[in-house]
């Protein structure tokens, strides 16, 4: 008899609903770009001035607590890149930042993006990406 009780209880909470699992990040990007920034020549002896590339990239929190550290997948060149961002990231609040490393990797076409992977809130809670995030080639953090 306990056996069939085990069975039922198991089927009903199969057949319930299931709550809390959030499939959409509790962050938006809203800015997802790598650029160049131009410099002047190193010296005489070189013509042209330098470029060196960049990431910028705005992102909003949508979840009531605070945020304090978001990752990011980053595609650009072809290449992946984990980016991660770390603060105190309030509901409602654009944070605009620039990630200067890793991604000197060529021109490429194609469009950049930015998918959230993890997040890391305030009270404790994390929220992490289905499928478990990337295959990367670098990671970077912001200091």
């Amino acid at each position: 008899m306990q056996h069939f009780i085990s069975i039922i209880a198991a089927a009903s909470a199969l057949a319930a609903p299931q709550t809390g699992i959030v499939t959409t990040p509790p962050v938006a990007v809203s800015t997802c770009e790598v650029t160049d920034l131009y410099g002047p020549p190193m010296g005489a002896e070189f013509s042209s001035p330098f470029a060196h590339s960049i990431l910028r990239l705005t992102f909003v929190n949508t979840d009531d607590a605070a945020a304090t550290h978001v990752t990011f997948d980053v595609k650009h060149g072809g290449a992946h890149t984990v980016v991660t961002d770390r603060g105190r990231f309030s509901k409602g609040v654009a944070i605009e930042h620039l990630f200067d490393e890793g991604f000197d990797n060529g021109y490429d076409r194609t469009a950049d993006a930015c998918a959230v992977t993890a997040i890391t809130f305030a009270d404790g809670r994390r929220w992490t990406a289905p499928g478990g995030g990337t295959t990367t080639a670098a990671a970077y953090q912001n200091r």
